[in-house]
């Protein structure tokens, strides 16, 4: 019968394959798979579903994932641009939306989990039938917030999901971010499997970019939900 590994067993495999990656000619992947093989299964993907440290909570109180629940008529009101604001001292139009957007930097649980939030959230975007973004929309600055922009490479392996603004995914804050103060946003993969879920023109990890983001139209949008999902496939396969 094929050995379970405990988490503290799946990161020190991890680190093993770091050090093989560096070692040799071979991309870090293979040594994920030159590992996993060497501990009696076929692959770094069966090894990480069958251990202790994929998809099973870590702790008895450990939180549940986030997750976006919002209907159609709801996102469609969230692209609607905001009422003027009145008053002496008001905010723009356009500040006043980015207003009505959460920080839910410190709500996603995991990459995978953000990642997921991501594509329920374009997914529901996608049943509005007018799609029409502006920067007086609170859809506009949710999307700029809370989707990932780029699987940022913090070093060999490890990466962080980061939204437009170079934040932590989930950030609304402008202000400099420490990443290593938001863990749960980062990945541990190999730096060439950042190339499947790039968008064309963009440098790797980057699902889209000036030309493509996912408030621009229907296209881009449902084009950026597909690069979700392989990145989405990535995570669970090797986190």
């Amino acid at each position: 019968m094929t050995a379970s590994f405990t988490i503290a067993q799946v990161e020190r495999f991890k680190r093993e394959a770091k050090r093989l990656h560096r070692d040799t000619n071979i991309s870090h992947s293979q040594a994920l798979d030159q590992i996993a093989s060497a501990n009696g299964y076929r692959n770094w993907s069966l090894l990480a579903k069958h251990s202790d440290a994929h998809g099973t909570p870590k702790a008895k109180n450990a939180r549940p994932p986030f997750r976006f629940i919002r209907t159609p008529e709801i996102m469609r009101l969230a692209l609607l641009k905001v009422p003027e604001p009145r008053g002496w001292g008001h905010p723009t139009r356009t500040d006043y939306a980015q207003q009505q957007v959460e920080d839910l930097s410190s709500a996603f649980t995991s990459p995978q989990n953000a990642v997921e939030f991501a594509i329920d959230y374009v997914t529901c975007l996608l049943t509005v039938p007018r799609f029409k973004l502006y920067s007086a929309a609170p859809a506009y600055w949710e999307m700029r917030s809370w989707l990932p922009y780029s699987c940022h490479s913090v070093d060999d392996g490890t990466h962080i999901l980061v939204n437009r603004s170079y934040k932590p995914v989930g950030q609304v804050s402008k202000e400099w971010a420490n990443y290593a103060e938001f863990p749960n946003p980062h990945a541990h993969f190999a730096n060439d499997l950042r190339s499947n879920f790039t968008a064309q023109g963009s440098s790797d990890g980057y699902l889209f970019n000036d030309g493509c983001p996912p408030w621009h139209s229907r296209v881009d949008a449902t084009a950026y939900l597909d690069r979700l999902r392989v990145l989405n496939q990535v995570l669970n396969n090797y986190n």
